[in-house]
């Protein structure tokens, strides 16, 4: 059984996304927030889960047996969108199953996706191009009526927050000015030339990805929009190894989802200058940080 310790540490813990006053307050009140959700919604709880930076989740079991992961976000409008996501996307068969939700308590009760582990995971089997092509193009079939989200406005704002970082001097001193400009211009050139705007998870990297033991890749924290589905394919190619294994698995994985292999690279190198800028910032250059900058000037 999880303490109220336990509770109002874990709450208190999404400081860096809340702010301090804010996290702290919601970590006081955690203790009764679960208890009242546990009580109404016949709850047995058993762990706190590993999570990001905007929910605590526990384990749970319904009084069927049905094993489950409760969130619950200091933001409820943020947590409430999500299960909306994750309801447009659930006649795929590709998301954890909404069981409850209290929009104004910010909570939601998500089916658990056994055994639990994320991709990114030592201990999971990485995905094949095949299995990310046949989960990309379930995913990819859902309707766009119901989304109004843009990549193109998410990109804007990556625009914004990525060149903030990069006219950093200990980052600018790596990652030159003068790439980062021809990275602006070549994702602003894929936007304009997308002829196929399709609803997208929009952060579909290992992370996101479970692997179940009933329905094979399953994805969690969706940020749908709409736009070019390249962009989902990005994390998938730019994740490890040298840079031409990386050319070579988007070589791979394009013609099994019916992209231009071209195309895919050119997303993944805009992926991979992003990626680099953001890891010499918070981290410093690293030997990872200039295989991605290879990989991004590759011609």
């Amino acid at each position: 059984m999880i303490t109220d310790e336990e509770l109002v540490r874990a709450g208190t813990a999404l400081d860096d996304r809340f702010g301090a006053e804010r996290a702290t307050a919601f970590g006081q009140a955690l203790p009764g927030l679960v208890a009242d959700l546990i009580d109404r919604w016949e709850l047995d709880v058993r762990e706190v889960l590993p999570s990001g930076a905007t929910s605590v989740v526990l384990a749970v079991t319904d009084r069927t047996g049905i094993a489950g992961a409760l969130k619950v976000s200091p933001d409820a409008k943020f947590l409430a969108r999500q299960s909306t996501m994750l309801t447009h996307l659930a006649p795929t068969g590709r998301v954890p199953r909404v069981l409850h939700e209290d929009a104004s308590a910010g909570a939601v009760l998500l089916e658990q996706v056994l055994p639990g582990e994320t991709l990114d995971s030592s201990r999971a089997t990485p995905p094949t191009p095949q299995e990310w092509a046949d989960l990309l193009q379930d995913l990819h079939g859902t309707p766009t009526a119901g989304v109004t989200d843009l990549l193109r406005q998410r990109c804007e704002d990556m625009f914004r927050r990525i060149g903030a970082r990069q006219a950093l001097e200990r980052v600018s001193a790596h990652i030159p000015r003068e790439l980062w400009a021809h990275t602006v211009q070549e994702c602003q050139s894929l936007l304009e030339t997308d002829r196929e705007q399709v609803v997208i998870h929009g952060d579909l990297h290992l992370g996101n990805v479970l692997r179940s033991q009933e329905h094979g890749l399953v994805v969690i924290d969706p940020k749908l929009c709409v736009g070019d589905r390249c962009f989902d394919l990005v994390d998938f190619v730019v994740t490890n190894g040298t840079a031409d294994q990386m050319t070579a698995r988007a070589l791979e994985l394009a013609p099994l989802v019916g992209i231009d292999a071209e195309r895919v690279l050119r997303w993944c190198r805009v992926n991979a200058v992003v990626t680099a800028i953001s890891r010499t910032t918070w981290t410093g250059p690293d030997e990872w940080t200039q295989t991605l900058l290879e990989f991004a000037q590759q011609r």
